[in-house]
């Protein structure tokens, strides 16, 4: 007895074709938002309705999802525009404090200068002559061409600190204080960083100081 194999019939994949094409229409029919209109308004809307509230059902997740991560980006955003402006804010404070203590330090050295001018103008100004009366080696040190016989100890700091500075910067101070105590301050200075500053003054307010001292003159 012969017993032959039956070969097995190969599996009819064009039929599926057709079907598949019109699953991937009717999909689309009800996604696409026009198509959809035109097929819900004739007469089986209420079928497509239902098919399309389903499949609105089914992609609400997906939706919603890329509408967190749009609201994630923009608040990382948000977020970092917000460090800049911190950061913006904190330098611009820092540059204000700067610049408070400047005026203060400015303001600071007016009102000395302002004090020690009214002190040596004052009628009181003589008693450093009569200490000098009483000691004579004081009085003979005390002479007229001495520039720091009269000078306090706030003027000998001064003119230390105007002299560690740059001409250029000690130059807009000493613009802002009266001429009689920049050139007592001048005076106490080398006669390099006193013709500095002087250099780097207007003309004018160099010529007024050197009038006041004419021993600053080069």
């Amino acid at each position: 007895m012969i017993v032959t194999r039956r070969r097995r019939k190969p599996f009819p994949w064009r039929r599926l074709i057709l079907p598949v094409v019109a699953i991937g229409l009717v999909v689309f029919a009800i996604a696409w938002p026009p198509s959809r209109n035109v097929v819900t308004g004739g007469p089986l809307s209420p079928v497509w309705q239902n098919l399309g509230a389903r499949f609105d059902t089914i992609a609400a997740p997906f939706h919603f999802a890329a509408q967190n991560q749009v609201l994630t980006d923009r608040n990382r955003q948000i977020t970092q525009l917000q460090s800049q402006i911190a950061d913006l804010q904190s330098q611009g404070i820092a540059k204000d404090k700067r610049i408070s203590a400047l005026n203060a330090q400015i303001g600071q050295l007016q009102s000395q200068a302002a004090s020690a001018h009214s002190a040596a103008t004052a009628p009181g100004a003589a008693k450093p002559a009569t200490a000098a009366q009483n000691d004579p080696a004081g009085a003979t040190s005390a002479g007229g061409s001495d520039p720091s016989s009269d000078a306090t100890p706030e003027m000998r700091r001064t003119a230390q600190v105007w002299a560690n500075m740059q001409p250029e910067n000690a130059a807009k101070v000493v613009q802002k204080l009266p001429v009689p105590y920049v050139a007592s301050v001048l005076a106490l200075m080398s006669p390099d960083d006193a013709g500095a500053i002087l250099d780097a003054v207007p003309p004018t307010f160099a010529a007024q100081v050197t009038q006041e001292k004419p021993s600053l003159r080069p």
